[in-house]
């Protein structure tokens, strides 16, 4: 499996071998190609509204350590403890950090979903209030 440079360099000697092992079968090579994915997600520097979603995204992958995500690690022939200890350690050492207009788009995004989810007229009514106030307008 192929990887950008760039993303060995953030991942360090020991993720890097593991998830670029050579002769790996096909499926685990699926596994591989996700973990790639996420991890590549997780570090897009990136303040465009669609790649901070994926970004933080992956990054909740990570940090709650879900069932997908050790079916994931098991997959690709890695443990997930390892591959978490290794993500947060590169979160820790500011290898992945949040912009301040990825934490906005990422508090748009939540309180979008807080409107969608609202049950009443008025609820709405102050959701979208709280939006305008955040001038996402800037973001656009």
């Amino acid at each position: 499996m192929t990887c950008a440079p760039s993303l060995l360099k953030y991942l360090g000697t020991k993720l890097s071998l593991a998830i670029v092992k050579p002769k790996a079968f096909a499926e685990q090579r699926l596994f591989q190609a996700i973990l790639v994915q996420a991890l590549e997600d997780a570090t897009n520097p990136s303040n465009f509204k669609k790649e901070t979603y994926y970004k933080h995204d992956s990054h909740c992958w990570f940090v709650d350590n879900s069932e997908d995500f050790q079916h994931v690690c098991w997959g690709a022939e890695l443990d997930p403890d390892f591959v978490r200890g290794e993500y947060l350690k590169m979160v820790d050492n500011g290898k992945i950090v949040f912009t301040k207009i990825q934490m906005a788009w990422i508090r748009y995004r939540n309180l979008y979903k807080s409107y969608r989810e609202a049950k009443s007229k008025d609820e709405r009514k102050e959701i979208r209030a709280l939006i305008l106030n955040e001038n996402y307008k800037k973001l656009l």
